[in-house]
Parts: structure tokens; sequence; C-alpha cells
């Protein structure tokens, strides 16, 4: 059982390194066009921290892809006891769930950084990662670690009332854990729509 889930986790960190380098080098094509008349650097900086804005969702929703079945499952299993004890599987949970979805960020940034060295190169590999880590806004970071452990409690909380509330209606697993993750991603949506705008202006970032 420890291999197996070493092994997940592997997976898991792999699967968030490659949407980091899929989600650098995307948003960098994507910014290539419209500011072609800048530096390319700056053009990596801004995909790098656009990435970083949008990594916690990201994370979260491939925790819950990992995680989900087993979540379902626990929530059904607690759909006769009350709801107290709903709240306690979440505690102990989210002290597991929650600090690996924040362990992710740096594998997927990380990932984000190496892949923008190789997209658009402007300098040598190690200067250029230097300057990208430099120009990595501290407050995004701030940010992403706190939308992450929000996502991540948000997620565990939703799944595991999913798969109570299938127990109670005699619903499918499939369908509780289909219900989870279309309930998670319009309700993460959402809250991460809200945030941006709340937020101010020099922390949803700019090319430092």
């Amino acid at each position: 059982m420890a291999r197996q889930a070493t092994r997940l986790d592997r997976g898991l960190v792999g699967l968030a390194m490659l949407a980091g380098a899929s989600m650098s080098m995307g948003f960098i094509q994507l910014l290539a066009g419209p500011l072609e008349q800048v530096a390319n650097l700056s053009v990596q900086v801004l995909a790098l921290q656009t990435t970083a804005m949008a990594a916690p969702l990201v994370v979260s929703l491939l925790l819950l892809l990992r995680e989900g079945p087993a979540l379902v499952a626990l929530g059904s299993r607690l759909a006769q006891r009350p709801q107290a004890w709903l709240l306690r599987r979440w505690r102990q949970q989210a002290v597991r769930l929650i600090p690996t979805a924040m362990g992710l960020l740096p594998y997927l940034l990380a990932a984000a950084m190496v892949s923008a060295t190789l997209t658009k190169p402007e300098l040598n590999t190690l200067t250029e990662l230097r300057f990208l880590v430099g120009n990595l806004n501290p407050e995004i970071l701030v940010l992403a670690l706190i939308k992450t452990s929000l996502f991540a409690g948000l997620i565990l909380w939703i799944t595991l009332q999913q798969g109570r509330r299938a127990q109670t209606l005699q619903l499918a697993a499939s369908a509780a854990l289909s219900r989870a993750i279309s309930v998670s991603i319009a309700l993460l949506l959402g809250l991460d729509l809200i945030l941006v705008l709340l937020l101010d202006p020099s922390v949803s970032g700019g090319v430092s």
C-alpha cells in the first residue's frame, strides 16, 4: 500500500509539472503575438505570473480527479451519521490533502519556468531562470498558496457531501463523483473570479 501511495503521488506530481509546462508555453504563445514588440523576457515573466494565478485551480482539480472516488466512498459511509461526523472526517482529510495540494505548486511553477526558458530563450538557461525567479511577484505566490488551500478544502467538503447525498438518495457512486466535479468546477471558477475582481491590480499582476 505504501508503494502504491508513493507511485500515485509521483503520478500527481508528474501531472502537475506537465500542466505547468503546458500552461506556461500556451500563455507565452498567446502573448507573443499581441506583444511581439515587447522583449521576450517580459513575455516570459507575464506568462509565468499568469500561470501562478491559474495554478491553484489546476492543482485543486488534479487533486479532485485523483482523490474523488475515495472521498465519495467515504462520504457515502457517513450517510447515516450526524453532520458532525462529516465535519470531523473533513478535518482529518484536510490535514492530508491541503498540504499535498500546496506541495504541488512548486513543482508546477518550476516546470513552468523551465518551459518558459526553452520556449523563447533570451539568455543562457541558468541566468534566465534566475531572472524569472527574481521577477515573480511574491504577492502572487502568497495568494496562490492561500487560494490552493482554500480550493482544496472546498473540493474536499463538496466531494464528501456528494457521497453522503448519493447514499441517501440511492444514487450510483459515479453519479456522485460526476456531480462533485461539476459543482467543484462551477464553485471554484466563481470564487476565483470574485477574488480577481476584489484584488488590488498591483497584486493581480503585471510585469515587475
